[in-house]
């Protein structure tokens, strides 16, 4: 029976990843570029993970099979490293916090065409409605209809969007590594630290094709402030929920966790209102409920079935 601390673990865990775009937003007003931003976050969190899984389990059941290292070397480029560098980069460019999460949560829409795709996993009437939902919503949501909210970033958009697609390829990596039998300690560590590998050379090179100052650069010599801050990126919204995930799961089913952690989203837009100040329109709510009850509809729809084939 699931306790009240694995639906604690849950709740906390995703508030804890909606305060992204907090962090993000008051590293960018130190002047600290994304792409920068996603390496600090990326290297302290593969640190926070070595001395977790060190203290924890002495390092034991870390090894991947030679024959899966190119996988978690691409699943650390596409499913962690640009996922990061396209949320944070879609922050600092001004992407309404709203718009940047909504769009983000078209995933799960998303993970089940890719699914069909790839996994050949079965679609239903539920599943097949949820897609469009989701594409109605991210369409609402993106719509610059408020005058007082001014246009838009195409380009907050479009990474908003490839963030979503991104994180697709992470839960469906995910449930792949299960599969194969590897831990989600594994994983997680593996892909930050091929994501890190990734990371070095992209926050340097970046800079050849693309001049904006909000996304390339360098700044070594910081506040301490600042530094509390990516300290705080890496560990409050990335370790710490991620390790409250892992706790929550031991109990409480995947699907029934999907539901609880929507509350990412929703904290994300009210920590925008409160520590941001940014506007929340009547369309873009309308457009972000659309998407959210996309998802609320998969996860319940994946809850049923795994009940169905239980009682078989």
């Amino acid at each position: 029976m699931p306790r009240i601390m694995n639906y604690l673990s849950l709740i906390v865990a995703a508030v804890c990843f909606g305060s992204i775009p907090v962090f993000s937003y008051y590293l960018s007003a130190f002047g600290v570029p994304s792409l920068q931003q996603a390496l600090f976050r990326i290297l302290f969190t593969v640190v926070f993970l070595f001395i977790g899984i060190g203290v924890a389990f002495h390092f034991r059941g870390l090894k991947i099979r030679r024959e899966h290292r190119l996988l978690f070397i691409l699943y650390g480029l596409f499913a962690i490293a640009s996922s990061i560098m396209a949320y944070i980069t879609a922050i600092a460019i001004g992407t309404p916090v709203v718009i940047a999460v909504s769009l983000t949560y078209l995933y799960p829409a998303i993970t089940l065409v890719l699914a069909r795709l790839l996994l050949k996993e079965s679609l239903n009437p539920v599943r097949i409605a949820a897609v469009p939902l989701s594409v109605l919503g991210a369409v609402i949501v993106s719509l610059p209809i408020n005058l007082e909210l001014g246009s838009i970033p195409l380009l907050g958009v479009i990474l908003s969007i490839a963030n979503g697609v991104f994180a697709a390829f992470y839960v469906l990596f995910g449930k792949w590594s299960v599969r194969e039998g590897y831990k989600s300690t594994t994983t997680t560590y593996w892909g930050y630290t091929f994501a890190l590998i990734w990371m070095c050379p992209l926050t340097f090179t970046t800079n050849l094709v693309v001049t904006d100052p909000r996304i390339v650069g360098f700044q070594l010599f910081l506040p301490p402030l600042a530094w509390l801050l990516i300290l705080g990126f890496a560990l409050v919204s990335t370790t710490i929920p991620y390790t409250l995930v892992n706790v929550g799961l031991k109990d409480i089913d995947a699907s029934a966790a999907a539901i609880i952690l929507l509350l990412d989203p929703i904290s994300a837009v009210i920590m925008g209102y409160l520590f941001m100040h940014q506007v929340i329109a009547f369309w873009q709510l309308i457009g972000a409920v659309l998407i959210l009850l996309a998802s609320v509809l998969i996860a319940v729809e994946m809850k049923l079935l795994t009940r169905s084939k239980n009682l078989k």
